[in-house]
């Protein structure tokens, strides 16, 4: 009996720094990546920070604190832009459209008038309920889809009419997307192709602008808010 004692000893004063050393590793990885706090980059009142790119933002109105796009008509711009510029960071944006929807979301993007989802980045939007978009649209066009770029993992799109979210988490060249909670985009965006690379050279930007897709079709967004990872 007095023998197993120093045995058990042994086991008791060697589980305890295993147990340490273990609990350390966690506490690294859970502080490995540094949030600022959330910022709103829609006011809920009106278009404060936000500018059209190629043409006006008179087809964007503000309505019972949604941000609504009624529809790009000719002179509006083709998207509208945060001010502000993000390198790293964790985005998140709710949205509501009509059937037929085809819109997208920016990042790191530079303020131009033509191409934004290939001199940017441009996570798509998109009615995956409509049978004219499932025919029109390539997979690498459907909702959550790295546009052009990379298909999503799933179908993770809700009807038209209903609420939902996609979240986009950015630091240097590692990219994840998730749509209404699913997983879709794990990506590096510099190790795509060099035909990608070359075709898409917003992949390798550091920093831009955040910005929303103004098409044909209604959307809205109640929320679109950010924080940066230092």
């Amino acid at each position: 009996m007095n023998s197993d004692i120093p045995r058990r000893h042994f086991i008791k004063s060697f589980s305890i720094p295993l147990i340490a050393a273990s609990l350390l590793t966690t506490l690294k990885l859970v502080a490995k990546e540094s949030y600022g706090p959330w910022i709103s980059l829609f006011n809920g009142k009106d278009l404060s920070g936000w500018e059209g790119v190629n043409g006006t933002s008179l087809n964007w109105e503000v309505t019972d604190g949604t941000l609504v796009n009624t529809g790009r008509k000719s002179g509006n711009a083709s998207w509208i832009a945060h001010e502000r510029e993000f390198s790293d960071f964790e985005l998140e944006v709710e949205f509501k459209y009509e059937p037929g929807c085809n819109s997208g979301v920016f990042f790191r993007t530079p303020p131009v008038k033509r191409s934004p989802a290939y001199l940017g980045n441009e996570i798509q939007i998109a009615d995956m309920h409509d049978p004219q978009l499932q025919e029109k649209l390539s997979h690498d066009r459907h909702m959550g889809a790295l546009y052009t770029v990379s298909p999503p993992s799933k179908e993770a799109a809700k009807k038209p009419g209903e609420w939902q979210r996609i979240n986009v988490l950015c630091k240097a060249e590692h990219c994840q997307v998730r749509v209404n909670g699913i997983l879709l985009q794990d990506v590096q965006l510099n190790q795509f192709s060099k035909d990608i690379l070359k075709e898409h050279p917003g992949l390798l930007r550091s920093n831009g602008h955040i910005g929303l897709q103004s098409k044909e079709t209604p959307i809205e967004f109640r929320t679109v808010r950010i924080r940066e990872i230092r």
